[in-house]
C-alpha cells in the first residue's frame, strides 16, 4: 500500500462518455478590471498536450492570440485517416507510419506535407495559441495559461484541459468517489513543447 499526500481534493464529474471533467475558472485582465469567465465541466485530458477552447469563448473574454496557426491540432483519429489515406494510395503500412512519425513534434510541416506532397486535406486542426492571465482550478492559481482555439470561426471542438496546465500538478483520481486529487509539482520539470508551457502556480487562499 502506497501513502500519498495531497494538499486538495476536489469533485469530478463525468461527461455523456464516462469522461472526467472539472470546474475551471478563466480570469482574463482587461483594462483596470478583470474578466471571468467559468466552465463547470471542462474536459479533463492526460492525452492532450494544450489546454484547447472554442474560439468563440475566447473572442468574447478577450484572450490575446500570440500566434496564429499554431499549433496543428493532430489527434489520434487524423492520424489513423492520414495512415489509410496514404496506404490507399500505395505506401506500404510500414513506410506510412515511418512517414508520419518522421514528424513528431512538427504538426504543421507533416500538415503541409500531407497536403502539398499527397493531396491528403482533411486532417489537422489549425489552431491559434492565445494566452489568459490565469485559471482557478479548485483552491488553485495558474498563471500565464496557453491555450489553442481553432483558427476558423465555424469548428467546434471539445474543450479540454491539456497537460501543459496538469504537469504542474502530481494528481490522483478516485473515479468510483468522483474525486480528484491535487498537489503542486514542486520539480519545475515541463514535457510539454516550451511554446505551451503556464506560469507559476499557487494556493489560492495562500
Amino acid at each position: 500500500m502506497f501513502s500519498v499526500n495531497y494538499q486538495i481534493r476536489g469533485g469530478l464529474a463525468e461527461n455523456s462518455s464516462g469522461r472526467p471533467t472539472v470546474p475551471l475558472t478563466i480570469v482574463q485582465k482587461q483594462g483596470d478590471g478583470w474578466c471571468q469567465h467559468g466552465i463547470s465541466d471542462l474536459l479533463l485530458d492526460t492525452g492532450a498536450t494544450v489546454t484547447s477552447l472554442n474560439k468563440t469563448v475566447a473572442d468574447e473574454n478577450g484572450y490575446p492570440i500570440i500566434r496564429h496557426g499554431y499549433p496543428i491540432v493532430f489527434g489520434f483519429n487524423d492520424y489513423a485517416r492520414a495512415l489509410k489515406a496514404l496506404i490507399d494510395l500505395g505506401q506500404g503500412e510500414t513506410a506510412a507510419r515511418a512517414y508520419l512519425s518522421s514528424f513528431k513534434g512538427r504538426g504543421k510541416d507533416l500538415i503541409d506535407s500531407l497536403r502539398n506532397g499527397y493531396g491528403i486535406n482533411d486532417v489537422g486542426l489549425i489552431c491559434d495559441l492565445r494566452k489568459v492571465s490565469f485559471i482557478v482550478l479548485y483552491d488553485f492559481v495558474v498563471n500565464d495559461v496557453m491555450i489553442a482555439t481553432p483558427s476558423d470561426d465555424d469548428v467546434i471542438i471539445t474543450e479540454v484541459l491539456g497537460m501543459n496546465v496538469l504537469e504542474k500538478f502530481n494528481f490522483g483520481f478516485d473515479l468510483e468517489g468522483h474525486l480528484l486529487y491535487l498537489s503542486k509539482n514542486e520539480s519545475g520539470v515541463s514535457y510539454v513543447n516550451s511554446d505551451f508551457t503556464c506560469g507559476n502556480v499557487s494556493l489560492h487562499n495562500s
